[in-house]
This record gives C-alpha cells, sequence and structure tokens, in this order.
C-alpha cells in the first residue's frame, strides 16, 4: 500500500540531524534525537540552485511550494505502485512525508554547510518546499550489536548501466553502443586523460560470483560517486581514494559477501531486464517521437502525473508478458515515457546495509560469513521528460568522445553480459 500522501505534522529540532550524503538533487540527513517516530529514518531535502530562491512569501514560492508538495506525494505513489512491482515491493524502502519549516531547512542547511563536499556547493537546501521525504535509514552510525569489536557498515552501489541496449534503430556510427556500454563510453567524457575505470557494471549483474567479485575490485579501485562504503556513518576511502583493507574493516570479505548478495539477490535480474527491454528505442530514436508527441499534443508540456505512469507501465508490462516483440503499434507517447523509466532505473542506489561488522584485528570468521543485511534501493523518482533533448545531446557527446579515444573497433574493448 503506498504511504500516506498527506505530511505528518512531526515536531522537528535542526540539532538533531548529521549530514550522511548528497546527489545531485537531495541532501540526506540522519535523526540522532530522542523522537520516537523519527528514530531510524532519513530526511531527504530537495536542493536548488542558490539563484533559484526568492522571497519565501511570495506568490511564485508559494506556487512552487504546492507544485514541490504534489511532485513528492506523486514520488512516493510512483515508488508503490510503479517501482514497487518492478523490482519486488520488498527491496522499495518505506516511504512519508513530514512537514518542513523555512526555519527548520535554513538552520539545517547553516549546520551542515562545512560538512559538504567542495564541488556540491554550488546548490543548496531549498528553503522553499513545506515537506520532505523521510525514508528508512540505510546508513547507521551505530552497529545493531553496540559491544566491542563491531562497526555499522552499508555499502552503496550506483551502477548506472545494466544492459547493452538491443535497439534496432540506431544510427551506423552509434553502432558501438550495441558492443561497449554506456558506463564504460562515459567514462572517456569523465575522464578525457585516458585514464579510465577497469570497472564494467555488466560484469555485476552477470550472474558469476567470481566475474562479480572481480568487478567490485574493479570499482573499488576508482570508486568517485558510483561505489560508497560507510562505516559507522561515515563514508570512507584509502590516502589514494580507493576501497581496501586501509579504511574498510576486512574489505576482502566484505566484497565477497556483497558479491554473494549481488548473485543471490533477485533485485539485480529484474532491473537487468526490465531496464533492457525498456529501452528498446534508444534516446536517439526517441527525440524525434518525443518532439512529435509534443507537436501534436500526445505529451503534455507538464510533467506525467501518476496515472499517466501507471497507464505506461502497464501497456508495457502487457506487452513484455505477451512476448510480443513487434514495435511497430508502440505510441511516440508511450516509447517517451518506457525510454524514461528505463532512465529512472539506470539512475537508483542499491544499498545494502550490515546489521554488524567486525572491526579490523577481529578474526570471527563465522560472524563475517553470517552477518545479517538488508538490502533497498533509492533515488527511484521518476526522471523529467522535458530532459529528454539534454539526455540526447549528452548521448551524442559521450559517444563523439569515445570513439575519439577509440576509433579503431579492434581495439574497443567489448562489455558482455
Amino acid at each position: 500500500m503506498p504511504a500516506s500522501k498527506e505530511p505528518a505534522d512531526i515536531p522537528l529540532a535542526s540539532g538533531d540531524w548529521d549530514y550522511i550524503e548528497e546527489g545531485t538533487e537531495n541532501v540526506i540527513i540522519s535523526y540522532h534525537g530522542s523522537e520516537p517516530e523519527l528514530q531510524g529514518w532519513v530526511l531527504r531535502l530537495t536542493k536548488c540552485d542558490a539563484s533559484a530562491e526568492i522571497d519565501l512569501e511570495s506568490h511564485e514560492a508559494l506556487l512552487f511550494r504546492d507544485k514541490e508538495l504534489q511532485r513528492k506525494q506523486d514520488a512516493l505513489e510512483f515508488a508503490a505502485r510503479v517501482i514497487g512491482p518492478i523490482v519486488g515491493d520488498k527491496y522499495v524502502l518505506p516511504q512519508r512525508l513530514a512537514k518542513t519549516s523555512a526555519e527548520f531547512l535554513i538552520q539545517v542547511r547553516e549546520n551542515i554547510e562545512s560538512q559538504r563536499p567542495r564541488n556540491r556547493l554550488s546548490k543548496f537546501i531549498d528553503a522553499r518546499q513545506s515537506a520532505s521525504l523521510l525514508t528508512k535509514e540505510m546508513i547507521s552510525r551505530t552497529p545493531a550489536d553496540s559491544t566491542q569489536g563491531a562497526h555499522a557498515v552499508t555499502v552503496e552501489l550506483k551502477p548506472k548501466c545494466m544492459a547493452l541496449p538491443r535497439s534496432k534503430f540506431l544510427a551506423p556510427e552509434s553502432s558501438v553502443k550495441h558492443r561497449v556500454c554506456w558506463y564504460c563510453r562515459h567514462q572517456y567524457t569523465l575522464h578525457k586523460d585516458g585514464n579510465v575505470s577497469q570497472f564494467c557494471p555488466l560484469e555485476l549483474f552477470s550472474g558469476d560470483r567470481e566475474r562479480i567479485a572481480t568487478a567490485l575490485e574493479h570499482f573499488a579501485q576508482s570508486p568517485h560517486n558510483n561505489f560508497v562504503v560507510f562505516v559507522d556513518g561515515r563514508s570512507v576511502v584509502d590516502e589514494e581514494g580507493k576501497l581496501s583493507d586501509k579504511c574498510v574493516p576486512h574489505w576482502s570479505e566484505l566484497r565477497d559477501a556483497v558479491a554473494g548478495i549481488v548473485q543471490k539477490e533477485s533485485l539485480f535480474s529484474r532491473l537487468q531486464l526490465i531496464q533492457r527491454e525498456l529501452d528498446s528505442f534508444n534516446i536517439e530514436s526517441v527525440l524525434p517521437m518525443y518532439q512529435h508527441a509534443l507537436e501534436t499534443g500526445a505529451l503534455a508540456t507538464e510533467e506525467p502525473r501518476i496515472d499517466v505512469w501507471l497507464n505506461a507501465y502497464s501497456e508495457f508490462r502487457r506487452r513484455l508478458d505477451s512476448g510480443s516483440s513487434d514495435l511497430s503499434a508502440v505510441s511516440d507517447c508511450q516509447a517517451v515515457l518506457e525510454l524514461m523509466l528505463a532512465t529512472t532505473l539506470r539512475d537508483v542506489s542499491v544499498l545494502i546495509k550490515f546489521d554488524s561488522w567486525p572491526a579490523r584485528g577481529e578474526t570471527g570468521t563465522g560472524t563475517l560469513k553470517h552477518s545479517n543485511y538488508s538490502i533497498g534501493i533509492v533515488d527511484h523518482d521518476p526522471k523529467k521528460v522535458s530532459n529528454i533533448p539534454k539526455y540526447y545531446r549528452l548521448d551524442q557527446n559521450i559517444v563523439a568522445t569515445y570513439l575519439q579515444h577509440n576509433p579503431d573497433e579492434a581495439y574497443q574493448r567489448p562489455c558482455r553480459e
């Protein structure tokens, strides 16, 4: 059942919250106060550009507040009624809305400013939001077993790509997409010196434990923001910016434990299957379909409401369950929405939380092998359909940059599923 869409009126004190992490759109803070209703939850606070914030009592701010609340209410329902059926309800973390005042948001902003990464400071917490999403905590500062010799450890994976596209509608110059996945191609845009990661997310979704463990080791050598290990609530890396025994207790055992979880949990195979099938057209053919749908009025200029997403997913599911590969009857609007669902799934983060993990120096082999864990996904709000032209430009730039560095197909490193 979807969580209540009405924001709860819970007392919030800015001093009871600690900075955990942030992405492009949200800052995550965790609760350490004494209010039972908030213990074990984190708050996701929407960010905005510094130039976006205006008079908090202006007509424009009030309109924004109402629109933003509706977006978050839709996101709750989207998680329960679209994402849940796709990945399995058990993997969607509990969420609810809580009222947040401008005073609380401004004070939290000031409290955490010194803890935020420098490259994130161009945005800050948006004080116009009247409500924010509470999500079940998966990054804890204390282990379930509070005795000495244990840590709270959480692994965050953001693989970004789960399958090679199988679209028949790619331009000849884009055929590299059939051989090299989005993540591996994108490395050359991010690292123009050619010093790219050896990690390939398709190895993570291979279903083979040895390949998964090797992929995680490659990932650990250049984790960036896509692979994060939290020890007692803080992200850690060694002096070289890598994940190793220097910063993670029993790193090799943790890597192998995560590999076993990735192989075992149905979440990963379901993500791969659905993302592959949803991306039947690819952004190259969807852009003109998007433009045509706007021109004919088949697609509204406003972002889709929940009923539109539900209808699109139902139509996709019927086609998938029937085993039909005929895409000729798929409307422009349907193709656009399926691509955006695929894009949303590609951007989710998987969190694996170990109830307790032995400290460095503790042998505890049995504990290492049998440590209880919980798993769930976050960052699954629907992507904006209006971003399709931006996604197309990024896609073309990624292909062009990759081919500049790897013009000869014979020397391109193919990805394998």
